[in-house]
C-alpha cells in the first residue's frame, strides 16, 4: 500500500508550522492552520488575492494565470498563487498582508462580533483570446473557460451588449459576478477598484443609507432623514389602515419610500463621486410594514388577525425591477421577516449582535416605534411585539424631535437643569433620551407623581425657550414604557424566568446610544438589574445589513435563525391587559 509523502509547511509571517502530504493544495493547508487567507474566487486563480512569497523549498513552473498577476503587481519570481501550487516538498512561506481577509467589528457599538469580507458581489478582471477562424468560439464560451464555470447566467440585455463591449475593450474586460455564477454586469478594461453596496436601514421614523466598498468592506459614508412616509401616519397601524382603506394609497406609500431612498442614494454617491453604475447591490433592513410598503405588497394580512406578512424569507430581487438608481442589473436582497410585526430590522439586528451563538439567557429589546422582544433561552428563540408607540423617537411629543443634531439626548439636575444637545447645537426639540432624563429628574424633584399627572395646575413644566413638558407628554411616555415593560414581564413569565436570570439585556436601536440606565430603571422602562448586564448596540438594523451585504454565507445563516424563532402575540395573553395597567405607574 502506497503512502502519501508528508511534508513541513513553514508560515514564517504567522509564525506557524503545520505537516502537509504530497499533493495538498497550499491554499487548504493555509486555511486549515486557522489563517483568514483571501480565496476571493473560490480558488479559481481568478483574482490573484492569494499569493504568497515561497521562501523555501521546491519552486512549481509559474501558472500563465500566476505569471499575469506576478508582473501586474510587479513581484518576483519567488511568488506563487496559494490557490494553484500543490505542495511537492518541505516548504516556507510567507503571506503578505493584502492576502489575509481581515475581521471587521459588525456593531461599531456595545460589543464586537466580527465577520470575514466576502460579498455575494466579485469583480475579476478578464484578457480573452480573440476568436479565430480555426476555433471560432462563442464569447460566452471564452467567458466560461476564463471563469472555469460550465454555464454562465446572464441577462439577454447584457448578451446583446456583449459583442460592442467585447471590440471596445479590444477582449479585456471586468465581468462583475453574483454568487459566483451570474453575470451582473461586463465593464470594458479593469473596474475592480470600483464595486460598492448600500445598506439601509427602513425605520418608521427614520432612514439610514449607508455606503459600503464592497473591496475592503469599509463604510464610506451615511445619511439619515425622516421617513417620507411620516405624512401618512407616525405609526405602522396608522399607515396600515390607510394603506388598507384604497389601493392607490398603498401606491402612495410605496412611492414616497422610493423616491426618498434614490434621493438619498443619489446625494451620497454625488458626494462621494461614484458612479451609480458602480453600486451592485442593496440590502434592506425594515420591519415587516416597511418591507411591505416598499414592495408594494398587499397589506391586508397585516391587518387583521391573525397578523401574518406575505413573506418571511425572499431570494435577491432585480434593483430594476424595484425602481432602484443603481447598476440597472443590481440586485437588491430584503432581510427576513421572523413573524407578524416582528421584521427584517429584528434579524438584522439579532444577526449583528451574534445573539444566537450567546450561552445563557439573554434578551434583545428594540426601542423604536414598534417595541420588539426577542428572549433567548438555552433551548430556544421567542419573539414579539409591542406597540411603544413614536414617543421614545420623539415623535408625538409636544417639544419633540429625532435624534438629530439640537436635540436635547440628555438632562442632569444639580443647582439647575443642566441640558446636552447631539454635536452641541443650539437646542431645538428634545428626542427620546432626554424626555426619559427629564421624566426621571421631575419624578425626583415631585414635580411629577408615580402615577404620571403633572403637579402644576398649568400641566406643564417648562424646560427651554417655549418648550415645555406636557400632560400629554407624559402620558404618551407612560404608553410607551408601559407597552416595553409589560412585554418584557409577559414574556419572562411565559418561559418561567426571573430578571435575576438573564445574562443580558441588548438594547437595540439608535435611541440606545444615549439612554441613561438609571433614569430608564427609575422611570420602569428597563428592569432592576445589574447595569453590567445592559448593552447598547445602536444601530444594530443598519449592522446587520451592512454584514449581510459583505457576506454571502451570512443569508443562509440569517435565514436559518429566523425558522428557529417562535412568536407570542401578548394580545392574546389573559394577563397582558392587568401587565400593561399596572405598568403605566412610573415605577420598577
Amino acid at each position: 500500500m502506497d503512502h502519501q509523502k508528508e511534508y513541513r509547511l513553514r508560515i514564517l509571517s504567522q509564525n506557524k508550522t503545520i505537516t502537509a502530504n504530497e499533493e495538498d493544495l497550499l491554499a487548504d493547508k493555509i486555511l486549515e492552520a486557522g489563517i483568514n487567507l483571501s480565496v476571493y474566487c473560490n480558488k479559481k486563480g481568478l483574482c490573484g488575492k492569494c499569493i504568497v512569497e515561497i521562501v523555501d523549498g521546491k519552486l512549481q513552473p509559474l501558472d500563465e494565470k500566476e505569471n499575469f498577476f506576478i508582473n501586474q503587481k510587479g513581484l518576483d519570481k519567488n511568488y506563487r498563487l496559494a490557490c494553484l501550487s500543490k505542495i511537492k516538498s518541505d516548504l516556507s512561506i510567507r503571506i503578505p498582508e493584502e492576502s489575509i481577509i481581515k475581521e471587521m467589528s459588525i456593531l461599531k457599538a456595545g460589543i464586537k462580533s466580527p465577520l470575514l469580507v466576502d460579498p455575494s458581489i466579485k469583480k475579476y478582471h478578464l484578457q480573452l483570446q480573440k476568436p479565430e477562424i480555426s476555433l471560432p468560439y462563442s464569447l460566452m464560451e471564452l467567458m466560461e473557460s476564463k471563469l472555469t464555470i460550465r454555464k454562465l447566467i446572464m441577462p439577454l440585455n447584457l448578451l446583446k451588449d456583449l459583442p460592442h463591449i467585447m471590440e471596445k475593450s479590444n477582449f479585456s474586460l471586468t465581468a462583475v459576478m453574483f454568487n459566483d455564477n451570474e453575470i451582473l454586469n461586463i465593464e470594458p478594461g479593469n473596474t475592480l477598484d470600483r464595486s460598492y453596496g448600500i445598506a439601509i436601514d427602513i425605520g418608521t421614523t427614520t432612514v439610514v443609507v449607508e455606503l459600503v466598498d464592497l473591496n475592503s468592506g469599509e463604510s464610506i459614508d451615511y445619511l439619515a432623514a425622516m421617513n417620507s412616509q411620516l405624512k401618512y401616519g407616525s405609526d405602522v397601524v396608522s399607515r396600515i389602515t390607510f394603506a388598507f382603506s384604497d389601493p392607490k394609497n398603498l401606491d402612495a406609500l410605496r412611492n414616497s419610500i422610493l423616491n426618498a431612498l434614490n434621493s438619498m442614494i443619489e446625494q451620497i454617491l454625488k458626494k462621494n463621486k461614484i458612479d451609480p453604475s458602480f453600486v451592485y447591490e442593496i440590502v434592506i433592513a425594515g420591519n415587516t410594514s416597511m418591507n411591505h410598503f416598499l414592495l408594494g405588497l398587499p397589506v391586508k394580512t397585516l391587518a387583521v388577525s391573525p397578523f401574518h406578512s406575505v413573506f418571511t424569507c425572499l431570494s435577491e430581487l432585480s434593483s430594476d425591477d424595484l425602481g432602484f438608481k443603481i447598476n440597472k442589473y443590481g440586485k437588491v436582497y430584503i432581510t427576513p421577516n421572523i413573524k407578524s410585526f416582528v421584521g427584517g430590522d429584528i434579524s438584522a439586528g439579532l444577526f449583528a449582535s451574534d445573539f444566537a451563538n450567546r450561552n445563557g439567557n439573554y434578551l434583545f429589546i428594540d426601542l423604536g416605534t414598534n417595541g420588539e422582544i426577542v428572549l433567548k433561552t438555552k433551548k430556544r428563540f421567542v419573539a414579539t411585539s409591542t406597540a411603544a408607540g413614536p414617543a421614545f423617537e420623539g415623535m408625538n411629543i409636544s417639544g419633540g424631535m429625532v435624534a438629530l443634531p439640537g436635540a436635547v439626548y440628555k438632562a442632569e439636575y444639580g443647582n439647575r437643569l443642566k441640558l446636552f444637545t447631539i454635536d452641541n447645537k443650539p437646542a431645538a426639540g428634545i428626542c427620546g433620551t432626554g424626555l426619559i432624563d427629564l421624566i426621571a429628574i421631575f419624578l425626583d424633584r415631585g414635580k411629577i407623581t408615580s402615577k404620571g399627572a403633572i403637579v402644576a395646575k398649568t400641566k406643564r413644566i417648562p424646560i427651554f425657550g417655549k418648550i415645555y413638558i406636557t400632560q400629554k407628554d407624559v402620558r404618551e411616555i407612560q404608553l410607551a414604557t408601559g407597552a416595553i415593560k409589560s412585554g418584557i414581564k409577559m414574556i419572562l413569565q411565559e418561559y418561567s424566568l426571573k430578571v435575576e436570570q438573564l445574562d443580558g439585556i441588548f438594547i437595540a436601536g439608535a435611541f440606545g446610544n444615549y439612554l441613561n440606565i438609571k433614569n430608564s430603571m427609575k422611570i420602569g422602562l428597563l428592569p432592576k438589574i445589574d447595569e453590567k448586564k445592559i448593552i447598547f448596540i445602536g444601530n444594530s438594523s443598519l449592522a446587520g445589513a451592512r454584514a449581510l451585504l459583505l457576506s454571502s454565507q451570512s443569508r443562509k445563516k440569517i435565514e436559518s435563525l429566523v425558522k428557529k424563532i417562535q412568536y407570542i402575540s401578548l394580545a392574546t395573553k389573559p394577563l397582558f391587559q392587568n401587565y400593561f395597567i399596572e405598568a403605566l405607574e412610573f415605577k420598577n
